[in-house]
């Protein structure tokens, strides 16, 4: 079969590099896969190696784009395509406009992102109304998407994103080895946190809850991989804020930096617990990571994070932004590990049910196979 993915963003980040590796996979199936995305960004340097089959336009308009629907359409028409696939939102527009040249096209948008305030405008619901099937990665999605928006609840279907688990299963490095790749040698027990440095992050609370813990007794360090955004300036004043208050509390030796590592297996070998500590991830691939590396997970009690550890039967939850309530969770998930009630060899086996790319990719063909019905 024919596909279309179209990516207009100008960024790159986890929502592209999910597209690109769903890309991958499905040229692996057998689909002829072609793309369409903006001349010249950091998108289109990124896929340029892998695909050959790429349209690229010129900038899109965030409404009301017929120049470039009109393109889209006809490249269709000519290479006989008649699904496409967003994962970026703001192609939806674009798409309709291009769905009303080309009547036959279905169009399928996998959800990323959460939907935020309600969207139940004219022109909202118009776009939406051309999706013929929407991807949701997760039930919690799926109920906010029919809260918030005129979406029918027979288009959506739960799909979740992908994670590739073969490198995180591979237990040939040893810990002491991805320890020193982080430039750490420690038998302390390792908390770990990695993304960007950030408010909405949490990083500034775990370092609090790390020196209560010291206080009270008990031998941990905190692995903090990720920097801020340098043109971002209350990320640049976060930052500082957590220097400032590990310099203050003489903490240079309990709370570590790194810098990001692309060897994210390893990142999960050197540390004993893994921290989702953001004030909201839709998803959490990391946190899926951590279960397929069977390490354990505390996670804020927010957005997907909950569903995800099947709440709090694969992991600890807590407030967000709440250090007495990380403390104690904390506290059960060491007495968890204690006593053996929670089983990392189930949890892993089960992250690698539920989240696997194979999972992923098995759910979109699934969706093809449905339209062309």
């Amino acid at each position: 079969m024919k596909l279309l993915i179209v990516n207009t963003s100008t960024g790159w980040g986890g929502l592209e590099m999910n597209v690109v590796k769903l890309a991958g996979e499905l040229q692996l199936k057998g689909v002829e896969v072609h793309f369409v995305c903006q001349a010249g960004t950091t998108f289109d340097q990124q896929i340029s190696g892998e695909f050959s089959t790429i349209l690229r336009v010129g900038k899109v308009k965030k409404y009301f784009d017929f120049t470039n629907a009109k393109l889209l359409a006809q490249y269709m028409q000519k290479k006989e395509i008649s699904i496409v696939f967003t994962a970026f939102r703001p192609d939806l527009d674009l798409l309709l406009w291009t769905k009303r040249r080309l009547k036959h096209t279905k169009i399928v948008h996998q959800q990323q992102m959460q939907i935020g305030p309600p969207k139940k405008g004219i022109f909202q619901t118009l776009r939406f109304k051309s999706v013929d099937l929407w991807l949701t990665p997760l039930h919690w999605l799926k109920e906010e998407v029919l809260e918030k928006t005129l979406i029918k609840k027979d288009i959506i279907r739960i799909v979740p994103l992908g994670v590739r688990h073969q490198p995180l299963v591979d237990n040939s490095i040893s810990k002491l080895d991805a320890q020193q790749h982080f430039n750490i040698s420690t038998d302390s027990f390792v908390l770990g946190v990695i993304g960007r440095i950030d408010e909405k992050k949490g990083q500034l609370l775990l370092t609090k809850a790390v020196k209560q813990l010291l206080d009270a007794g008990e031998d941990v360090k905190l692995l903090i991989v990720g920097a801020p955004t340098v043109d971002n300036p209350k990320s640049v004043v976060y930052h500082k804020a957590i220097i400032s208050f590990i310099e203050e509390h003489k903490l240079q030796s309990k709370i570590h930096f790194a810098p990001f590592t692309k060897e994210i297996h390893k990142f999960y070998r050197a540390i004993d617990t893994f921290v989702m500590s953001s004030e909201g991830e839709t998803f959490g691939m990391v946190t899926v990571e951590a279960m397929m590396s069977k390490i354990p997970v505390i996670g804020t009690n927010s957005s997907g994070t909950p569903e995800v550890l099947g709440h709090g039967k694969r992991g600890e939850l807590y407030a967000f932004n709440n250090q007495q309530s990380f403390v104690e969770a904390y506290y059960r998930l060491r007495a968890k590990l204690a006593n053996g009630s929670l089983d990392l060899n189930a949890v892993q086996k089960e992250a690698i049910e539920l989240y696997s790319l194979e999972k992923e990719v098995a759910g979109v063909l699934s969706a093809f196979e449905e339209l062309k019905k």
